[in-house]
């Protein structure tokens, strides 16, 4: 079975992949910033902010493949500290990529942007062939990135394939819209939210993209190929602070303070004919989704 290695695997998606490749039979690596993994039964390496040792990992272990979760996902945070969101989302993907097209050039790279890279679309659903336009630094530095893996592409021969998952969620994910919801529901019955609730996400369970990038992996030619990681469904944030309410019968109430957050897009569908033409289809719906994360996170409070 194959040799892949997992960048950021003890972040929200690293960790999921690390434990979807081990279950499926596949020779897991990962590496991290964390002194030891979360869990057993993989290599693990632990590299540093400043000076990561990627020129050491890819010359102890021949990998078949790469990918590529780690840099930061915080938006607000990109905003007030660019720099800093540069190095982790862009400078540390030429890094990888120069060390596999010295030691590894056979290693087939998937990178993981995100659909922050669209901004915000003019028209939906969004085509991986959209302009882009980022509305936020981390929006802009992963749009660098991808242009980072086109030009080792082109002029290195690295086989690349590029994800742009859209609104990613799942039990783990400790950040953003769910767990913000959740916190506070927690300690109030009634809470507030930025935005007017019109706003819209298309919204795919980690699960889903678990098995997204699997069929990137068997599948996809590596030629460059751009695909979005999706549901294909667009969810208004008012319809999910509806399933919030249902799932505690009525007893909580989420409400909208109607302050636009600078940074974050308004509204999101993505065409998924691309991934879907592979072979892939979104199995969890948002409501077993959301009422799967709410059990998640009850048991990581009591």
């Amino acid at each position: 079975m194959s040799h892949i290695i997992i960048i950021g695997s003890e972040g929200f998606i690293g960790n999921h992949l690390v434990s979807y490749f081990l279950a499926v039979g596949y020779t897991v690596s990962g590496c991290d910033l964390f002194e030891a993994p979360q869990r057993n039964g993989y290599y693990y390496f632990k590299v540093s902010r400043l000076s990561p040792e990627w020129e050491e990992i890819f010359t102890r272990q021949i990998y078949d493949f790469c990918i590529n979760a780690a840099g930061s996902g915080n938006v607000p945070y990109s905003m007030h500290h660019p720099v800093q969101d540069f190095e982790a989302n862009t400078l540390d993907t030429l890094r990888m990529l120069d060390v596999i097209r010295r030691k590894n050039k056979d290693c087939r790279f998937v990178h993981i942007s995100s659909a922050a890279v669209y901004g915000n679309p003019t028209q939906l659903p969004v085509h991986e062939a959209s302009p882009t336009n980022p509305v936020s630094a981390y929006g802009w530095h992963k749009l660098m990135s991808e242009l980072v893996c086109k030009e080792y592409q082109d002029l290195f021969g690295v086989s690349i394939s590029v994800v742009r998952p859209f609104s990613v969620y799942g039990g783990g994910l400790k950040k953003q819209l769910l767990w913000d919801i959740c916190c506070k529901l927690q300690t109030s019955d009634s809470i507030q939210l930025h935005g007017n609730g019109l706003e819209s996400r298309d919204f795919i369970h980690i699960s889903d993209l678990t098995k997204l990038i699997s069929v990137i992996l068997l599948s996809s030619s590596f030629q460059g190929g751009i695909f979005n990681a999706a549901s294909g469904t667009e969810t208004t944030i008012q319809e999910m602070a509806k399933i919030f309410e249902e799932q505690y019968e009525g007893k909580k109430t989420i409400h909208f303070s109607k302050e636009i957050r600078k940074g974050d897009p308004l509204n999101w569908r993505a065409d998924i004919r691309k991934i879907q033409a592979l072979g892939f289809t979104p199995i969890v719906s948002l409501e077993a989704g959301v009422k799967q994360y709410i059990h998640w996170f009850q048991q990581q409070v009591v």
